[in-house]
């Protein structure tokens, strides 16, 4: 039985024969780098989380091959309902907690605020900020389970843009598997003025907090790429210069990244005169 690791959407699935072996020759002509995927479990309602969100931000700023994503979960939604939070954040935890449950597990397994996953394979306290580092360093000496290449544009006239990815297996242990492909939409230093709660009276500042996350099956089972595109749209809320795309590819039973990345939202560009001048409303 597949483990649920959040919400499906209606992504494109097309399995990409064209130029595919052109693509793979490019791609063996250089050395991929392994990027680590780090993901904060994480609620505006605990009183611990916001050392966390400093941790997640201090760690993204170690380098540029640590991709940062916040999910907040629900579970602690009373009395402050968190506006990041989904329940579909709370089910992607609860995968990892079934997949490394111990036999004797503690009172909380891997279902409590703040955690760090990393890399899809190993959890961390959200607030040791040495013990995440060290586990980062030694995921970076791993080689990338997949070749992911990816190219983002926007759609014209729209709030939206088109997210086309290539995948293929770089390893036998990616091959004949089937791999969860998810893409997130995440934004940096958002602060939130908390009412009530464990952070009453407190200006919380989320560092990258999903604002949208999307996902798919597939299973490579050549060296042949599969394509997969997705559509993502801006709310009128999301500040545009703090955006950032995430995608990865993860194994959807072990729950291993095989790889993973990050883009800026691309921003839109002033094509006349009128656009030049015109000064933007404040973003919140």
């Amino acid at each position: 039985m597949p483990l649920i690791w959040g919400r499906t959407s209606g992504v494109i699935l097309v399995v990409g024969w064209i130029l595919g072996q052109t693509w793979v020759q490019a791609e063996d002509s250089r050395v991929a780098q392994k990027k680590v995927l780090v993901e904060l479990f994480t609620s505006q309602g605990c009183d611990y989380c916001p050392e966390a969100e400093r941790t997640l931000g201090m760690l993204a700023e170690m380098s540029d091959r640590i991709i940062p994503i916040a999910f907040h979960v629900d579970y602690f939604n009373d009395p402050w309902v968190d506006p990041f939070s989904a329940s579909e954040h709370s089910q992607r935890q609860m995968a990892y907690n079934n997949v490394y449950q111990k036999p004797k597990p503690e009172e909380y397994g891997l279902y409590y605020t703040p955690m760090l996953m990393i890399d899809g394979e190993q959890s961390v306290n959200g607030r040791d900020r040495r013990g995440a580092a060290a586990v980062i360093r030694q995921a970076f000496g791993r080689k990338p389970g997949v070749r992911l290449q990816w190219d983002m544009q926007r759609v014209p006239e729209t709030n939206s843009v088109q997210v086309e990815l290539q995948i293929a297996a770089r390893t036998a242990r990616a091959q004949g598997r089937k791999l969860l492909v998810g893409v997130a939409v995440v934004e940096d230093r958002v602060e939130t003025y908390v009412e009530s709660g464990e952070n009453a009276r407190k200006t919380y500042v989320s560092r990258y907090p999903a604002r949208r996350f999307e996902r798919q099956f597939t299973t490579l089972q050549s060296v042949k790429p599969t394509s997969l595109s997705f559509e993502l749209t801006q709310r009128p809320e999301w500040n545009a210069e703090r955006l950032k795309v995430v995608v990865f590819v993860q194994d959807d039973q072990t729950g291993l990244i095989h790889q993973a990345d990050s883009r800026p939202w691309p921003l839109e560009e002033v094509n006349s005169p009128s656009q030049t001048g015109r000064k933007s409303s404040p973003r919140r």
